[in-house]
C-alpha cells in the first residue's frame, strides 16, 4: 500500500500539472508522425506517385538527383541511370513521369556493369555535369565525365576495401565548394559513429563522423540549397521500413548536433533509398527521395515529396 504522503504528492502534482501533461502522444501532420520528445518540426507530404514499371522491368532505385524537383535522375542498384521529367498538377501533385533516357553505366572498358561490380547505391553530380556514383559491393567510387561515358577511377582510401559487401559506400553528397563526401552504410571497423571520407584535390582523407542514432543507417545524402548536409536514414523493422532525415553542419572535418527534420513510422513509406534537396518556387526546402522496391512484387518503388516548414 503506497503511504499517505507518496498519495498526497501524486494527487497534487496530477492538480497543478495541466490537463493531458501526462499523455504524450504523437500527433500527424500531412501524413508524417510527430514525436514531440525529439523536437522534429512538422513537415508536410506534398506528393507520393508510384513510378511506372521501366523498360526491362527494374525499378530498383537506389538514388536520386533534382535540382528544381521537376527534371529527375533516378539510378538502379542493377546498373542504370533514367533522365525524366515528373508532370506535375493542382497543389504540385505528382501525375505522369516521362522517361527521357535509360542508360546503362559503364566500366573502364566502355563495357556495360554486370554482376556485382553494378551495385550502384550514392549519386552526386558536380556543377560541370561530372556524375559520380559509389558502390557497395566492390566498394569504390567512380565518376563519370557526361551519362554514357566511360567510369574513371577516383582511387581509394585505404577503409574501402575492409568495408563489409552490400554495406558499404551507400551515400554521395558534393559540398558548394566541390568536395566530395562519401558514407558508408557500416563502418570499416567498430567505432562510434559512421565515418565519412572526402574527395578533394585528387586525394581521399577521412572525415566528419556521423553520430548514431538507435538503429537508423545512413543510405543517401545531399547538400541543400542552405548549405547544410542532409541525410537520410533507414530503419528495417518487422513492420517493414521506416525513415527519418536529419540535417548538420559541416564545417571542415567537425559536424554539428543533429536536427531530425522527418522520420516515419515502421511501413508508411517503401523503402526510401535516394535524396535530393531543392529550394521550390516559394523559397522553402523540399525534399526529393525514391523508394527501392527491391524486386519484390509486394514492395512498389514510388517518389516522395516532402516540404519541410523551417
Amino acid at each position: 500500500m503506497k503511504n499517505a504522503a507518496t498519495v498526497f504528492l501524486s494527487a497534487l502534482v496530477a492538480a497543478l500539472l495541466p490537463a493531458g501533461a501526462f499523455a504524450q502522444s504523437d500527433t500527424y501532420f500531412a501524413g508524417v508522425v510527430q514525436h514531440p520528445a525529439t523536437n522534429i518540426p512538422p513537415t508536410r507530404v506534398v506528393a507520393r506517385y508510384e513510378l511506372p514499371r521501366m523498360p526491362g522491368g527494374v525499378n530498383d532505385f537506389s538514388a536520386l538527383e533534382s535540382s528544381n524537383g521537376v527534371d529527375v535522375m533516378l539510378m538502379s542498384d542493377h546498373g542504370f541511370i533514367v533522365t525524366g521529367r515528373l508532370r506535375r498538377g493542382y497543389g504540385q501533385s505528382i501525375e505522369a513521369f516521362d522517361v527521357h533516357q535509360r542508360v546503362p553505366l559503364l566500366d573502364e572498358n566502355r563495357v556495360p556493369l554486370h554482376g556485382s561490380r553494378r551495385d550502384a547505391e550514392g549519386l552526386a553530380i558536380g556543377r560541370d555535369g561530372r556524375i559520380y556514383v559509389s558502390f557497395e559491393q566492390h566498394n569504390r567510387v567512380d565518376s563519370f565525365a557526361r551519362l554514357g561515358a566511360a567510369a574513371e577511377s577516383m582511387g581509394a582510401h585505404r577503409d574501402f576495401e575492409r568495408m563489409r559487401a552490400g554495406r558499404g559506400m551507400e551515400a554521395l553528397a558534393i559540398a558548394r565548394d566541390g568536395s566530395l563526401y562519401a558514407i558508408p552504410e557500416r563502418p570499416a571497423r567498430a567505432t562510434y559513429g559512421f565515418p565519412s571520407y572526402r574527395y578533394r584535390n585528387g586525394e581521399w582523407t577521412g572525415s566528419f563522423r556521423l553520430p548514431e542514432d538507435g538503429q537508423f543507417l545512413p543510405v543517401s545524402a545531399d547538400f541543400g540549397p542552405d548549405g547544410q548536409l542532409y541525410v537520410l536514414e533507414r530503419e528495417r523493422g518487422a513492420r517493414g521500413f521506416r525513415s527519418q532525415v536529419r540535417r548538420f553542419h559541416i564545417r571542415g572535418r567537425a559536424i554539428t548536433e543533429p536536427q531530425v527534420i522527418m522520420r516515419s513510422e515502421f511501413g508508411q513509406f517503401g523503402n526510401l533509398e535516394g535524396l535530393s534537396v531543392f529550394r521550390d518556387w516559394s523559397g522553402g526546402i523540399r525534399m526529393l527521395m525514391v523508394s527501392d522496391d527491391d524486386m519484390n512484387a509486394s514492395m512498389r518503388s514510388e517518389i516522395v515529396d516532402v516540404a519541410v516548414n523551417r
